[in-house]
């Protein structure tokens, strides 16, 4: 007959366990607090009572002395109700406290031994957010690993993972048009003009062999359209900002610009294309190697 392993989800189990004695031990103690809170029903109203008449009387006569003799009676008979209730409230804090370091234990025990599944903890993971997430966490452990063999291995699978990923991304969202309300808006064109303007002005003219690879900061992205249907094939989001690399993303950080002469995507972000520095020399991707071959 096979074993059945007795534990087999440690850390899921024992989440399910504490979560079962929170409403249990909450009931237990807001349950004692009830009970403290009905001892005092007849003495509260009557100091609330008191106290409005102290309230309402003006001066300091005798009536408003006897109202204080009678407040400072009341209050000594609720005094140990009250000190109940505080006591009762501490020991409810620290084993609600107790429940939720328990938890968080049992969670981390649960993440390391990976009894839940990265796709339903953390979700579709094609999202660009995600894709660049996924590329510095590969390249921490391909660090941490050490080793030739580790630091390969640790490549060839992120290398896998983010083919499959680029080609989704890819096929979904290359084709994206820029709205017409965009096009005919004089406030965008402004801006794209305005925008060229100052990339060209600080870099020079720009020239689609010259060695497209600089900073977000100080690059010039091209002017001139690069092949004969370029203008349809630029891809902005929907603030009219021009989109680049398999990412689908907007300029930020190092980037480097493909030599291919009608390059599609044209620039792309380093973490994207698996590189920690800029390449010397002429760099092609992936889509301008498979044409050139």
């Amino acid at each position: 007959m096979m074993s059945i392993p007795a534990n087999l989800y440690p850390g899921l189990n024992d989440i399910v366990d504490v979560l079962e004695q929170f409403p249990l031990e909450t009931s237990r103690y807001l349950t004692l607090l009830h009970e403290i809170d009905a001892k005092c029903v007849h003495s509260t109203p009557g100091l609330n009572d008191r106290i409005d008449k102290f309230a309402a009387v003006e001066g300091f006569e005798v009536d408003k002395r006897g109202l204080l003799g009678q407040m400072n009676a009341l209050f000594e008979e609720l005094m140990p109700s009250l000190e109940e209730k505080m006591h009762v409230s501490s020991i409810m804090l620290e084993a609600l406290q107790r429940l939720t370091t328990r938890l968080e234990l049992a969670y981390e025990v649960a993440i390391r031994n990976q009894e839940i599944p990265t796709s339903l903890r953390l979700g579709v993971d094609n999202h660009p957010a995600m894709h660049l997430h996924h590329e510095l966490m590969d390249k921490i452990d391909a660090k941490s690993n050490g080793g030739a063999t580790g630091a390969a291995g640790a490549r060839t699978s992120q290398a896998l993972r983010s083919e499959s990923r680029r080609e989704a991304m890819v096929a979904n969202k290359r084709q994206i048009a820029v709205p017409s309300d965009l096009v005919d808006d004089p406030a965008f064109s402004d801006f794209e003009t305005a925008k060229r303007g100052t990339s060209t002005g600080s870099n020079g003219p720009t020239d689609k062999k010259r060695k497209r690879r600089a900073n977000v900061n100080t690059v010039a992205f091209p002017d001139d359209p690069i092949g004969p249907n370029s203008d349809s094939k630029q891809r902005t989001n929907e603030y009219g900002e021009l989109l680049y690399c398999y990412c689908n993303q907007v300029a930020y950080g190092e980037m480097v610009g493909c030599d291919g002469a009608n390059c599609e995507l044209e620039w792309f972000h380093l973490p994207c294309i698996h590189l920690d520095h800029i390449p010397k020399g002429k760099w092609y991707c992936d889509d301008c190697k498979k044409r050139k071959n």
